[in-house]
């Protein structure tokens, strides 16, 4: 189900076209939180992870777009860092790296997050604004610098017609040229996007809807790297562009050592019940340190907002 959402937001949300809020990060009859440490295999206490959050140079938390929580028990994070002392930049998914440079003026002048999100030019629209408000907010409260991290529609348009990397930054290019990527990636990241689409794209774009997937994480990668303070960084994205496996840290080289990546799943009451749900969700959802779990947001079919194969995205994961 949850592989199906991801398709329909990858639609919905900040992509590339070619032609109910529950209880605070707990699930129907389970404890609160529950977040499942993939290593330990066991669920651990929110402070666990905070520490772990504030030790680690590099912070890669993923979401679900559209869930208000995920976006609050981000922002709890950041908070977290601030009391500990730590100032890491945060890069933000949500804004094209084009619009950099505004947002830097934009904080120097002293703005606020609907002052930050006009300065950024997000696209309200596909991110649901003011979804990610209470992220910005804390971030700019906390004194933390926020980066705009993604790639233009324009580049990824590019990427999506002519197949190539002719189009992308020096920089994105190398960290995908020197990144650990072999064919058994290749072909995970295929089957995601064919699944994520709900099979309704011609099997001849599939290639290159990853190619540009492949372009958004390394372009996200050298923004954490390139903007990190002494603090290092932390990054706002979507669930598959955190993973380790296929995601983000590929394109980090050595520093993904320094990383930790962080997954926010929603689960249904009935799932939530089940004895062995940290091992299953981990099972579903491969490619993270933490899972964090929480109540899902009830939304229409996610596949039934997807056109026939007359159309296509390369947009948020």
């Amino acid at each position: 189900m949850m592989r199906r959402a991801r398709a329909a937001l990858a639609i919905a949300f900040a992509g590339v076209a070619l032609a109910g809020c529950a209880g605070w990060g707990a699930m129907q009859g389970s404890p609160s939180p529950r977040i499942w440490d993939v290593h330990r295999a066991r669920f651990v206490p929110r402070d666990e992870l905070e520490q772990r959050v504030i030790a680690t140079r590099f912070r890669l938390l993923g979401e679900v777009h559209d869930n208000p929580m995920h976006h609050a028990l981000r922002a709890e994070l950041l908070r977290a860092l601030a009391r500990a002392g730590r100032h890491p930049a945060v890069v933000f998914e949500q804004f094209d790296a084009t619009h950099d440079a505004a947002l830097q003026q934009a904080q120097r002048a002293g703005a606020d997050a609907e002052a930050l999100a006009r300065a950024g030019a997000l696209d309200r629209r596909a991110w649901e604004w003011p979804l990610h408000e209470p992220l910005i907010a804390a971030a700019l409260a906390a004194h933390l610098p926020v980066h705009a991290g993604n790639v233009s529609r324009t580049v990824l348009e590019a990427v999506v017609k002519d197949g190539t990397l002719h189009a992308i930054d020096a920089a994105w290019r190398v960290r995908i040229e020197h990144a650990a990527w072999d064919e058994g990636k290749a072909r995970t990241l295929a089957h995601e996007i064919e699944e994520g689409h709900c099979g309704k794209i011609p099997a001849s774009l599939v290639p290159r809807l990853a190619l540009a997937q492949r372009v958004r994480d390394a372009a996200l990668a050298t923004a954490l790297l390139s903007d990190a303070t002494a603090d290092g960084a932390v990054l706002i994205a979507g669930n598959g562009n955190v993973r380790a496996d296929l995601g983000v840290p590929v394109y980090l080289g050595t520093a993904a050592r320094e990383s930790i990546s962080v997954g926010w799943v929603e689960v249904e009451p009935d799932e939530a019940r089940a004895p062995d749900l940290g091992q299953k969700i981990a099972s579903a959802h491969p490619g993270f340190d933490y899972l964090w779990l929480t109540d899902a947001v009830h939304r229409p079919d996610p596949c039934a907002l997807i056109p026939a194969p007359k159309q296509a995205s390369a947009g948020a994961r």
